[in-house]
């Protein structure tokens, strides 16, 4: 009889964990040399884009170089979700001066791995940025 109470209530218990909830990438994000903090909002209907809030000299040196005269208040990350933890859209690589498909997958919940893919998926850069807030 007691084990069939304890595996009842273990069964109670697991009907009332909720499902694995989606990861919030709404915050504050910085790149793993910390030379760079976005900050993500929603940016109409389900999409969510990334903001430039601080960026070091050499990183605002760099996307000058690339042509983005004013790297802080530049949009480098637009996506929509597509799946449990994952987003896809475009990404924008200020050296370079171009905007490529990019993908956004948690790899947990203060983590995200951001890969973005030009010619045609033959050059592909992963980063890996961690919240602050």
């Amino acid at each position: 009889m007691t084990k069939a109470i304890i595996t009842a209530g273990l069964a109670l218990s697991l009907a009332a964990t909720p499902a694995a909830a989606q990861a919030n990438i709404e915050g504050r994000w910085t790149n793993p040399k910390h030379t760079t903090l976005v900050h993500v909002t929603r940016c109409g209907g389900n999409a969510y884009c990334a903001i430039v809030l601080k960026a070091s000299a050499k990183a605002q040196a760099n996307a000058r170089k690339g042509g983005t005269q004013h790297f802080i208040g530049t949009e480098i990350l637009h996506v929509s979700p597509a799946g449990a933890n994952l987003y896809k859209g475009k990404a924008f690589d200020p050296e370079s001066n171009l905007h490529i498909p990019a993908t956004v997958r948690f790899v947990d919940a203060g983590t995200i791995e951001i890969q973005g893919c030009a010619l045609f998926g033959l050059i592909c850069k992963t980063q890996r940025w961690t919240k602050v807030d």
